[in-house]
């Protein structure tokens, strides 16, 4: 009889053990990185027209999403008038558990040719990543229907215009200014400097070319000399 009792006792005993483990074990939630990054990226791909222009140094240095621009003066239509040409980044947003962060200078433009004859503006770009890989990364050149026209609408909309940032002409395939076609492109890493360059290849013609990792487009330029 004392051994039954004493068995009750020790399934009790288990039971009560069991059930507190149970009760008090951490609740895992779980992690999806990849949505968390695809998050991140959006995030900043919806609030990339209004970060801070800068054509100073010390800002771009000393701020975190940050486009730092230079000024170029276009003549359309016998008018002289200064636009904006985005040419480094500094881009970070957390998905979570997870910082995003990007960086992109446009180091070089310069003329090129391409295997079959055609002629081409070669960009030369420093980019660094967060990430080990980028299995999203597409780049795009933003070639305009007519130059003079894609000029004249950017100015009359806006009296200091920045090329691919601001927010209707930002997407200026939606209002028929400009066609994006696919831009020949390499990304090579440079032991030496420690550095990866993106070449990208686009028509003398594109005021940009976007550099894509998915769903966040960053529109970067050679601008023109004054």
């Amino acid at each position: 009889m004392w051994s039954a009792a004493y068995g009750l006792i020790a399934l009790a005993v288990v039971a009560f053990v069991v059930l507190y483990a149970a009760a008090h074990a951490p609740n895992f939630k779980t992690v999806n990185l990849a949505d968390q990054l695809y998050n991140a990226k959006k995030q900043l791909a919806n609030d990339l027209p209004s970060f801070l222009r800068t054509t100073s140094s010390s800002d771009f240095a000393n701020n975190i999403n940050v486009v730092r621009v230079k000024v170029a003066n276009i003549t359309v239509s016998g008018t002289t008038f200064p636009v904006k040409f985005p040419i480094s980044y500094k881009l970070s947003a957390r998905g979570d558990n997870l910082l995003y962060q990007v960086y992109l200078n446009v180091i070089s433009c310069r003329p090129a040719a391409l295997q079959g004859g055609a002629a081409v503006t070669l960009y030369v770009v420093e980019l660094r990543h967060s990430l080990s890989q980028l299995p999203w990364l597409e780049v795009y050149a933003a070639v305009p229907r007519n130059v003079t026209e894609y000029y004249s609408v950017l100015y009359n909309l806006y009296r200091r215009p920045t090329v691919g940032l601001d927010p209707r002409v930002g997407a200026d395939a939606d209002i028929g200014l400009v066609n994006y076609v696919k831009a020949e492109w390499a990304l090579v890493y440079d032991a030496a400097s420690d550095m990866t360059i993106l070449y990208a290849a686009a028509p003398p013609s594109a005021p940009y070319i976007l550099v894509v990792d998915y769903p966040l487009a960053i529109p970067l330029a050679c601008p023109p000399r004054s």
